[in-house]
């Protein structure tokens, strides 16, 4: 059967919630267990968020790989507000930098987050979920796409290059709070015809 791409639904919280944890090399979901109220892990916080109506992170931003009826990956997208907002308070220090990168390219279409499943790839779904953000870009007359990727993750500003992608401007993204090196983080874009 053909890779296929199609919306999520709220059915798709738990892939959609594995996305966010791949894309983010784990970072995100460390952040929801921090905000978790007593009782309540991270997982259940993120669940909550996706399965939510509206928000970054809600399922109706998301678009999901399958294949037959197995899911291969999946994505986050949305278009940014024409006219950029001040960061909010409640942003996390360690993404303030990342906001502010958002800020460069008002009206693009921003992929949020985007991951295959580690048994899916090598097998096109990245570039059937960049597809896919293109036409979503151009259907609402964007005038571009845009993501944002750690300068460490080299093979994935690779795979952004080779989609036509070019960097537009960095920060400073420090990561040592939770494992991992300090780094950059890239605002990589793609401007449309």
């Amino acid at each position: 059967m053909p890779l296929m791409i199609r919306k999520a639904t709220p059915n798709d919280a738990p892939l959609l919630l594995r996305v966010i944890d791949m894309a983010s090399d784990g970072v995100v979901p460390k952040l929801w267990a921090e905000m978790a109220p007593p009782g309540m892990d991270g997982s259940r916080v993120g669940l909550s968020l996706i399965a939510a109506e509206n928000g970054d992170f809600s399922y109706r931003n998301g678009f999901i790989a399958e294949s037959d009826g197995l899911e291969m990956g999946g994505q986050i997208g949305y278009a940014l507000p024409t006219t950029p907002k001040p960061v909010r308070p409640d942003v996390p220090e360690v993404f303030v930098g990342i906001e502010k990168l958002t800020q460069l390219v008002p009206g693009h279409w921003y992929i949020n987050f985007m991951a295959a499943l580690p048994e899916c790839r090598k097998q096109g779904v990245g570039a059937k979920l960049l597809n896919e953000a293109e036409e979503q870009a151009r259907y609402r007359s964007c005038p571009g796409l845009a993501l944002i990727v750690a300068a460490s993750n080299e093979s994935a500003a690779t795979v952004y290059r080779r989609a036509g992608y070019t960097e537009r401007a960095r920060c400073p993204f420090d990561l040592s709070d939770f494992g991992a090196e300090p780094t950059e983080a890239l605002l990589m874009v793609k401007e449309l015809d």
